[in-house]
């Protein structure tokens, strides 16, 4: 055997060996876990160290409203906490460190970047995974979702490889994504068709979003009553699964996780809020123009949502469950138009009027750049085609 693997190996200097006395101790936050818990607990850290930092950072953050997952680094050399450094999120850090004898507080913000960026993302399995492929965080998905709500059924509508474009401010700290401004712009292509939304404020300040011809995304109904789940039931007849007879199912059906947020699909007054038999927990919400809604199976109403009660669209109004004649966690959605259930997914609210002339012509020039980028029209060279054809 050559001895010059062993030379080699003699002349590697060994790893160096903790400074004497150094000793450094990382907990991660855990639910309902405050900073002084953590600093108490460490078994060796002096009472008066633990209360010094404290006391060093409370004019900088607020200790009653850490986090869980927040990280706490601390450090004591020959027995004494030398330096501590709290994460404040994505964005800010605190420490306290020894200076002459005494703990100093400081703090560490890192400037966040707006930026306006493009994002393409295709859908495989959910609309999560399609903006994480896409190298975006997942809370984009719930906004892109939160603005094509008046026109797709993210439940019904999707299929893999359909297409979502969008043109949103993006924050960044440190190289890193810590969240999204406004989506300024949203295209979804699929089998349920091509739809584009573009975000504008109008002269009176109000922000909205609007199709490409001017008329107002929103509707009275949204298409859903959960932002992300599966239609389990539809409307119409069916073997029911616990009377096991052959039965008209008047409502719809979504498949969620027990707590999953529901909210109302349009405003309206609440009739009834509260628990009745084989409907569970449920809430019955009147609308406009002889329309009503029901809510059925709930886990719990939200607080507040009471009989009599005008709510807004998009309110939370209660949460996913299998209160009643349930044999899972899911949503029983129904919608009775003059006395009569009708099939929700089959029901399309008309939309509100277009922008007035004077208002469509500032509408057109804001979302022209928006146009190019999601699109790669030139609307500027069309402006004698309407730009609701220009872009189809």
């Amino acid at each position: 055997m050559s001895i010059l693997p062993l030379l080699a190996l003699a002349l590697v200097p060994p790893p160096a060996a903790p400074a004497p006395g150094w000793v450094v101790d990382t907990v991660v936050l855990a639910p309902g876990r405050t900073l002084a818990a953590v600093l108490y607990g460490i078994d060796g850290l002096p009472a008066d160290d633990a209360r010094e930092a404290i006391a060093a950072l409370a004019p900088l953050v607020d200790l009653r409203k850490t986090r869980a997952g927040d990280a706490v680094r601390v450090e004591r050399r020959d027995g004494r906490l030398s330096f501590l450094e709290l994460s404040g999120g994505p964005t800010a850090s605190f420490a306290v460190r020894r200076e002459g004898g005494r703990l100093v507080g400081e703090s560490r913000v890192l400037p966040v970047r707006t930026r306006v960026v493009d994002v393409d993302a295709t859908l495989k399995s959910s609309l999560w995974q399609a903006f994480t492929d896409a190298g975006e965080e997942p809370q984009l998905a719930m906004a892109i979702a939160d603005v094509l709500a008046w026109d797709v059924d993210f439940y019904a509508d999707p299929r893999p490889g359909d297409r979502i474009r969008a043109v949103v401010e993006r924050r960044e700290a440190g190289g890193k994504v810590v969240g999204y401004g406004e989506v300024l712009a949203a295209e979804y292509r699929g089998a349920v068709g091509d739809r584009q939304v573009y975000r504008y404020v109008d002269r009176q300040g109000r922000p909205g979003y609007y199709d490409a011809g001017g008329h107002p995304a929103r509707r009275a109904f949204l298409k859903s009553p959960l932002v992300f789940s599966r239609i389990s039931s539809s409307f119409g007849m069916r073997m029911h699964p616990t009377l096991h007879y052959r039965k008209k199912h008047e409502g719809v059906d979504y498949v969620a996780p027990t707590g999953t947020p529901v909210w109302a699909v349009g405003d309206g007054t609440v009739l009834a809020a509260g628990y009745k038999g084989a409907n569970g927990n449920y809430v019955g919400i009147r609308h406009p123009s002889g329309l009503a809604t029901f809510y059925c199976h709930l886990s719990r109403i939200a607080s507040g949502i009471r009989a009599g009660v005008h709510v807004l669209q998009k309110r939370v109004i209660g949460y996913v469950g299998m209160t009643g004649r349930a044999t899972g966690p899911h949503l029983h959605f129904a919608l009775k138009r003059n006395g009569r259930f009708v099939n929700p997914l089959a029901f399309r609210a008309p939309k509100a009027a277009p922008l007035s002339s004077r208002e469509l012509t500032s509408f057109r020039a804001m979302i022209a750049p928006l146009a190019r980028r999601l699109l790669g029209v030139d609307l500027a060279s069309m402006a004698a085609v309407p730009v609701a054809t220009a872009i189809r």
